[in-house]
């Protein structure tokens, strides 16, 4: 069912002209009472207000500047909120589609292999599409979950993890779900000893290291998939830097695209579905982490590049839960 979005021009325009005319009274009001009392002190013997004068002209002022200030914080907050709602009800369609969309293919794969007497090839082409759609689910719900879940998650669970080994496992998992060939995804390892376990939350890593990759090749030309995942080290920390050749970030956009339900609106290429979240729930497990990532990009059909920063011993603020006994 189509829902109807907020429309913000109305709302500015009002808030605007609020604004206007209580600048407008604020000017006006200082003229006249400056000009009012320096008629009367001419044409008729009145006290001298002293301080008093200042007192009153300064304390008007600062109502009206109160009342100005006040209108541009509803303004603000109405346009951060319908923002958001807009935001919102983009995930709602992306979700719709996301839901739909494997569903439908799954239903029809399991029809035409019930009705039909397939040969065993096109069984496996069966099976395979059908496995890409379950797995398509599966990342839709862990992205709805881990949302969820850091919203109220206090700490992340640290133990000793082999970065190589990891990244092995999430690049397989990339090469099946989309069915890579071995060129398209490099990577460089610069660790001085790749085989030292960093201390950290394996699960959310992998996790952080599939949204971003899966990302980089989802946004990339699919005649032209060139995604580089290079890890080397500073002092005290471990970079992992993940880059394409792809559809790129607008500059203005690259603040933005860690917020939740924020998706970049493209006019120059078809708009890829997604929920808004896998960016927000890297963002988020990164920071619970102890580390940070930034994006870089020229703009459009330029690539991007996002650059984690890890704590290589333990991160601020991070602690170990207890196992029970």
């Amino acid at each position: 069912m189509a829902r109807t979005r907020t429309s913000l021009f109305y709302p500015i325009l009002i808030a605007a002209l609020a604004i206007a005319f209580s600048i407008t009274i604020l000017v006006g009001w200082s003229v006249i009472f400056t000009q009012y009392y320096l008629l009367a002190t001419e044409t008729k013997a009145l006290p001298d207000l002293g301080v008093g004068y200042w007192l009153i002209l300064s304390g008007g002022c600062v109502f009206l500047v109160l009342v100005i200030g006040a209108l541009a914080l509803f303004l603000k907050s109405h346009i951060s909120q319908a923002l958001y709602m807009r935001r919102q009800d983009t995930f709602l369609d992306s979700v719709t589609h996301e839901l739909k969309s494997p569903l439908a293919s799954l239903r029809l794969g399991l029809e035409t292999m019930q009705m039909r007497q397939l040969s065993p090839q096109m069984q496996e082409r069966f099976v395979t599409m059908m496995r890409r759609d379950v797995d398509r689910l599966q990342d839709f719900v862990e992205h709805v979950l881990e949302a969820s879940r850091l919203e109220h998650a206090k700490s992340l669970e640290l133990e000793p993890t082999v970065l190589p080994e990891l990244l092995e496992q999430v690049l397989k998992q990339i090469h099946r779900r989309h069915t890579l060939s071995n060129k398209a995804i490099t990577v460089v390892m610069d660790l001085e000893t790749p085989e030292r376990p960093l201390r950290t939350d394996p699960v959310a890593l992998e996790l952080i290291l599939i949204n971003l990759i899966d990302n980089a090749v989802k946004y990339s030309p699919r005649d032209h998939i060139h995604v580089r995942v290079h890890m080397h080290e500073e002092p005290g920390h471990v970079i992992i830097e993940v880059s394409d050749q792809g559809m790129g970030i607008p500059p203005a956009d690259l603040k933005r695209i860690f917020e939740r339900f924020f998706r970049v609106e493209r006019t120059d290429a078809p708009q890829i579905q997604g929920t808004g979240l896998g960016l927000y729930v890297v963002a988020s497990l990164i920071k619970r982490l102890g580390g940070n990532i930034k994006a870089h990009s020229q703009g459009a059909n330029t690539g991007t590049t996002f650059t984690l920063k890890l704590p290589s011993k333990r991160g601020p603020g991070l602690k170990r839960k207890s196992t029970p006994p």
